[in-house]
């Protein structure tokens, strides 16, 4: 029996020659510039915190939102066992622990898992060369720039808001009734919606601006730090020095700061930050207009860093 004929060149030798390789055609369905765009943002999200890696990528990740919710759980437990006690409703006067003070308590971890995971969204694709891939499709450098930062947002949003959410359910089961408690609680949900929407806005914002611009992770984590704890040491000395004008231009130059006083504008009175907004005495609104300053600003620098990056 003859054997089959390999594959091989057809065609002259002297006109060039077309190899039969066994490759297969694509007819299935073809996604668009939409769809590219929500796959990247969900692989950004994936990958803040480290899912799809190794275990290494998930220790800070996970461990920050732990520790970030951790006291919403102290609370919640304190707070039940004192209600079995009939001395709840002293305890919640004094408890710390509120929504109201939570991100003030708690923005350092915040910042915190900025510094660590916004260098591995926008670094790790700079470092390895792999923005090329990404630009020779349908994905365009505003739809990359985008979906990162969305990704990132979503991440932090969720780090804020944990605490929060179960805050309200603690307090919610931990009612004689739950109607009432349920009652009770829906106050504070806009309030802290409000502040995680937008404190997470202005933290993944500035991160991502520092992070797109220095690929070296080592760089990067440090000067998001040096960003958040930096400023308000600078507005706290001249605030001590009693000079309140410079003082009011550098509290809204510092991003910490005008999310505390986003904070203070949605809970009342500005009390949180303690002397220094009150040697500044800016209404409410001019953080929240800052705040949204922030985050415009924020994308505009992002969307041209990656309209000019050479790849």
């Amino acid at each position: 029996m003859t054997a089959p004929a390999a594959r091989g060149p057809v065609g002259d030798a002297g006109t060039g020659s077309i190899y039969d390789l066994g490759y297969r055609g694509y007819d299935g369905p073809r996604f668009g510039r939409v769809r590219v765009e929500l796959a990247l943002l969900q692989r950004s999200l994936q990958e803040a915190y480290g899912i799809g890696r190794g275990g290494r990528a998930k220790v800070a990740p996970f461990l920050l939102l732990i520790l970030n919710g951790l006291p919403a759980l102290l609370a919640v437990g304190i707070t039940a066992i004192a209600s079995q006690a009939g001395g709840s409703d002293v305890l919640s006067e004094a408890n710390p622990i509120r929504h109201d003070t939570y991100w003030s308590l708690t923005s350092t971890l915040v910042m915190l898992f900025c510094a660590a995971q916004a260098p591995e969204l926008f670094g790790r694709d700079q470092r390895y060369g792999v923005l090329p891939l990404y630009f020779s499709r349908v994905l365009t450098r505003i739809d990359y720039a985008l979906a990162r930062t969305a990704g990132l947002y979503i991440a932090i949003l969720i780090v804020t808001l944990l605490p929060h959410l179960i805050l309200s359910v603690g307090a919610i089961l931990g009612a004689p009734d739950p109607i009432t408690g349920l009652r009770d609680e829906l106050p504070e949900i806009p309030r802290y919606l409000v502040v995680s929407l937008i404190g997470s806005a202005v933290f993944a914002g500035v991160s991502s601006v520092v992070a797109s611009y220095t690929p070296r992770r080592a760089y990067s984590v440090a000067a998001i730090i040096a960003l958040f704890i930096v400023p308000p040491i600078v507005v706290g000395i001249i605030a001590a020095l009693s000079v309140p004008d410079i003082a009011r231009v550098l509290l809204l130059a510092s991003p910490s700061d005008v999310v505390d006083g986003v904070n203070g504008a949605v809970y009342g009175p500005l009390r949180i930050g303690g002397e220094t907004f009150q040697i500044a005495t800016l209404p409410g609104w001019v953080y929240v207009v800052t705040a949204f300053g922030y985050v415009a600003g924020s994308l505009a620098i992002i969307v041209r860093r990656y309209l000019t990056v050479t790849v």
